[in-house]
């Protein structure tokens, strides 16, 4: 694993990347290719593992790159049974008719792939909201993410993300979101989830094993993402990483031999090397898919949900606070609260939004995991998804929570004071068409960075960063 992660990083390529500040206007949204002057935008790498993909009229005869948009009859047989047939057209071919605006994105340019399939991946999503400061699609491979992370640092920003193939990413931006370093494709081997926050000298990444027998692999990273070691943790699962300022973050994970069942959900405040120096349990039983942590200066905090007898989702959370020797306070239990996020909000305070039954709360804990003040409702459920992505980051005691909303096709932003109070009315941030499928936030200056992937053919799944300010 360390040679081919070392054998990456030697490429670090950069290149170009799409900003816009300016949605429907004559900027970069309108199409101008690289920052700078107008002209074709830099192509995106090929993906980790591109799947056979066939254009849809082409069998024995190839129509696909003819310039004409054909329709075509497509046929199948099953088990020997007389042949089904439907009638198919290819999506374009060389030119496209649709344009961003007609599929419902805000501007930007679409283009046709090499299977006739439109690709939307220069298509702007971002809506120009006054607090918006930018959006950038960098020129990576956003295909197949199966997760994603983000952090900051006093350089810039860093995400790292998986695919269901099992490779993993990491690429830097600037705070004006430019790419300036990325990986090649990378094998995770089998993995669950991805973790990352800064730590002196760089980042630590961690990467959560799956199946049985599940691994933990802990990447420690100077500020280019060039790997200094790796450190294996056996039978560990879904790791959480909570960042400090200035020092090494808390590793939270499941241990277990089999990642999807309940576990005993391990914290471990981390050295300068990944190594703990202090390991404390957490929960004895839970599923470690539902860990949260943040800092609470000089402590933390940390959520788990709990568990019925049978091994059940309870409808629960619990709150363990943690000082910073590793001494485990007393677990508080909130009925009807799951899918918390978490992040630190200054000394002995952490700022979480969480779905209470219906309705997204935001809410703000002291250092005990005690609730500071009545959480406030910012949002209802959407009935037509199981789950909705969303992310907090707090700036200068304000809380500004990302919400997927509309079916999974806008992002929704929400600035929250300490007093429950809207700071900024809620706004729609970006609004992609297909469907967002993951969701990620750091804290960037006076405001929060975000990223998101859309789950799609290669041609069009797309990597956006946005910028708000606070």
């Amino acid at each position: 694993m360390a040679s081919l992660l070392a054998a990456a990083l030697g490429v670090g390529a950069c290149g170009s990347v799409e900003i816009d500040r300016d949605p429907g206007g004559t900027g970069a949204s309108g199409g101008t290719g690289a920052p700078g002057g107008p002209g074709e935008a830099e192509p995106f790498p090929e993906t980790c593992s591109a799947p056979d993909l066939y254009p849809v009229c082409d069998t024995d005869a190839k129509f696909c790159g003819n310039g004409v948009v054909d329709t075509c009859d497509v046929c199948w047989s099953l088990d020997g049974n007389a042949p089904q047939c439907v009638e198919a057209t290819e999506a374009c071919d060389s030119a496209v008719s649709e344009t961003c605006s007609s599929l419902g994105y805000a501007g930007g340019r679409t283009a046709c792939s090499d299977t006739c399939s439109i690709d939307v991946r220069d298509c702007d999503s971002c809506l120009g909201a006054p607090n918006q400061l930018a959006c950038a699609r960098p020129r990576v491979d956003g295909y197949n993410v199966s997760d994603i992370a983000m952090a900051s640092d006093e350089q810039g920003l860093a995400a790292a993300w998986l695919s269901f193939d099992d490779k993993v990413r990491f690429a830097r931006f600037s705070t004006s979101l430019e790419l300036e370093r990325q990986w090649d494709c990378v094998d995770a081997r089998s993995a669950l989830r991805v973790a990352l926050a800064p730590s002196p000298g760089g980042f630590l990444m961690a990467v959560g094993g799956a199946g049985d027998d599940p691994e933990l692999w802990l990447y420690r990273l100077d500020p280019d993402g060039d790997e200094i070691a790796v450190r294996l943790i056996k039978n560990a699962a879904y790791p959480v990483l909570a960042a400090r300022p200035g020092a090494p973050p808390l590793l939270v994970y499941a241990s277990t031999n089999v990642a999807w069942a309940p576990a005993k959900i391990v914290a471990e405040l981390l050295d300068e090397d990944g190594e703990a120096t202090w390991q404390a349990t957490v929960a004895d039983t839970a599923h470690g898919e539902t860990a949260a942590a943040a800092f609470a200066d000089p402590g933390f905090v940390v959520s788990t949900g709990v568990l019925t007898d049978d091994g059940e989702d309870a409808g629960a959370t619990v709150l363990v606070p943690i000082d910073a020797s590793g001494e485990v306070g007393p677990a508080r239990e909130l009925a009807g609260l799951r899918d918390v996020a978490l992040a630190p909000a200054g000394a002995g305070r952490v700022g979480g939004v969480w779905l209470h039954g219906e309705r997204f709360e935001v809410g703000w804990l002291d250092g005990q995991a005690a609730l500071a003040g009545d959480p406030v409702t910012i949002a209802t459920r959407d009935p037509a998804k199981d789950t909705q992505e969303h992310a907090i980051t707090v700036s200068n005691g304000r809380a500004i929570v990302a919400l997927v909303e509309e079916e999974a096709t806008q992002v929704s932003l929400f600035h929250v004071d300490a007093d429950g109070s809207l700071a900024v009315p809620r706004y729609a941030f970006s609004r992609e068409p297909a469907g967002l499928s993951w969701l990620a936030a750091a804290p960037a200056d006076d405001g929060a960075a975000l990223v998101w992937t859309t789950y799609a053919e290669p041609a069009s799944s797309r990597f956006v960063l946005g910028r708000a300010r606070r």
